[in-house]
Protein backbone atom coordinates (compact mmCIF):
# COMPACT_ATOMS: atom_id res chain seq x y z
CA UNK A 1 0.00 0.00 0.00
CA UNK A 2 1.33 3.43 -0.97
CA UNK A 3 1.94 5.92 1.84
CA UNK A 4 -0.34 8.96 1.88
CA UNK A 5 -0.64 11.80 4.37
CA UNK A 6 -2.51 15.07 4.57
CA UNK A 7 -3.25 17.73 7.16
CA UNK A 8 -6.48 19.35 8.28
CA UNK A 9 -7.46 21.86 10.96
CA UNK A 10 -10.57 22.03 13.13
CA UNK A 11 -10.56 24.90 15.57
CA UNK A 12 -7.33 24.70 17.57
CA UNK A 13 -6.71 21.04 16.67
CA UNK A 14 -4.50 19.88 13.81
CA UNK A 15 -5.15 16.44 12.34
CA UNK A 16 -2.70 14.46 10.22
CA UNK A 17 -4.34 11.62 8.28
CA UNK A 18 -1.96 8.74 7.54
CA UNK A 19 -2.36 5.63 5.40
CA UNK A 20 -0.04 2.97 4.05
CA UNK A 21 3.43 2.08 5.30
CA UNK A 22 5.33 4.96 6.93
CA UNK A 23 8.95 4.04 6.16
CA UNK A 24 12.13 6.05 6.64
CA UNK A 25 11.72 7.43 3.10
CA UNK A 26 8.33 9.00 3.95
CA UNK A 27 9.41 10.59 7.26
CA UNK A 28 10.37 13.92 5.59
CA UNK A 29 6.78 14.23 4.28
CA UNK A 30 5.42 13.58 7.78
CA UNK A 31 7.89 16.08 9.24
CA UNK A 32 6.74 18.77 6.76
CA UNK A 33 3.08 18.22 7.69
CA UNK A 34 3.87 18.39 11.40
CA UNK A 35 5.93 21.56 10.92
CA UNK A 36 3.01 23.05 8.98
CA UNK A 37 0.64 22.11 11.82
CA UNK A 38 2.93 23.75 14.36
CA UNK A 39 2.76 27.10 12.55
CA UNK A 40 -0.69 27.48 14.14
CA UNK A 41 0.26 26.29 17.61
CA UNK A 42 -2.41 23.60 18.09
CA UNK A 43 -3.88 22.61 21.44
CA UNK A 44 -3.98 19.06 20.11
CA UNK A 45 -2.15 17.25 17.32
CA UNK A 46 -4.18 14.23 16.22
CA UNK A 47 -2.69 11.54 14.01
CA UNK A 48 -5.33 9.34 12.38
CA UNK A 49 -3.61 5.96 12.06
CA UNK A 50 -6.41 3.48 11.31
CA UNK A 51 -5.18 3.06 7.72
CA UNK A 52 -1.49 2.98 8.64
CA UNK A 53 -0.03 -0.48 8.01
CA UNK A 54 3.45 0.08 9.41
CA UNK A 55 5.71 2.68 10.95
CA UNK A 56 9.49 3.00 11.15
CA UNK A 57 11.63 3.95 14.13
CA UNK A 58 12.48 7.21 12.32
CA UNK A 59 8.78 8.08 12.27
CA UNK A 60 8.60 7.51 16.02
CA UNK A 61 11.55 9.89 16.50
CA UNK A 62 9.73 12.44 14.32
CA UNK A 63 6.66 12.20 16.59
CA UNK A 64 8.81 12.55 19.71
CA UNK A 65 10.38 15.69 18.23
CA UNK A 66 6.90 17.04 17.39
CA UNK A 67 5.83 16.55 20.99
CA UNK A 68 8.77 18.66 22.16
CA UNK A 69 7.72 21.46 19.80
CA UNK A 70 4.09 21.64 20.94
CA UNK A 71 3.01 24.52 23.18
CA UNK A 72 2.76 23.77 26.93
CA UNK A 73 -0.41 21.81 27.71
CA UNK A 74 -0.90 20.62 24.13
CA UNK A 75 -1.16 16.92 23.50
CA UNK A 76 -0.56 14.37 20.77
CA UNK A 77 -3.41 11.94 20.18
CA UNK A 78 -2.83 8.80 18.12
CA UNK A 79 -6.20 7.62 16.86
CA UNK A 80 -6.79 4.10 15.57
CA UNK A 81 -3.22 2.74 15.61
CA UNK A 82 -3.20 -0.99 14.81
CA UNK A 83 -1.38 -3.63 16.83
CA UNK A 84 1.80 -3.55 14.70
CA UNK A 85 2.01 0.23 14.92
CA UNK A 86 1.36 0.16 18.69
CA UNK A 87 4.18 -2.37 19.09
CA UNK A 88 6.67 0.01 17.43
CA UNK A 89 5.34 2.93 19.50
CA UNK A 90 5.87 0.89 22.67
CA UNK A 91 9.39 -0.13 21.61
CA UNK A 92 10.24 3.55 21.18
CA UNK A 93 8.60 4.50 24.50
CA UNK A 94 6.23 6.92 22.77
CA UNK A 95 3.12 5.03 23.90
CA UNK A 96 3.67 6.47 27.41
CA UNK A 97 4.03 10.05 26.17
CA UNK A 98 0.95 10.34 23.94
CA UNK A 99 -2.75 9.60 24.19
CA UNK A 100 -3.73 6.43 22.34
CA UNK A 101 -7.38 6.09 21.37
CA UNK A 102 -9.23 3.45 19.43
CA UNK A 103 -11.03 4.73 16.40
CA UNK A 104 -14.73 4.74 17.13
CA UNK A 105 -17.23 4.06 14.36
CA UNK A 106 -19.95 6.61 13.65
CA UNK A 107 -23.05 6.18 15.80
CA UNK A 108 -25.41 6.45 12.84
CA UNK A 109 -25.09 5.64 9.16
CA UNK A 110 -23.94 8.38 6.80
CA UNK A 111 -26.78 10.36 5.24
CA UNK A 112 -27.63 9.36 1.71
CA UNK A 113 -29.42 10.97 -1.17
CA UNK A 114 -31.00 9.40 -4.25
CA UNK A 115 -27.71 10.06 -6.08
CA UNK A 116 -25.64 8.16 -3.46
CA UNK A 117 -23.75 8.94 -0.28
CA UNK A 118 -23.70 12.56 0.73
CA UNK A 119 -20.46 14.52 0.90
CA UNK A 120 -19.10 16.11 4.06
CA UNK A 121 -21.65 18.03 6.05
CA UNK A 122 -20.93 21.68 6.78
CA UNK A 123 -20.62 22.55 10.44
Amino acid sequence: MTFEAYLGFTGSAATVYLSGNLTDQQVPALRRLIEQALTRPPSRLVLKMADLTGVSAAAIRCLAFAQQQLPPGAQIVLDGAGEDVRRVLAAGGLDRAVTLVTQTPPTSPAPTSPAGPAGPLAA
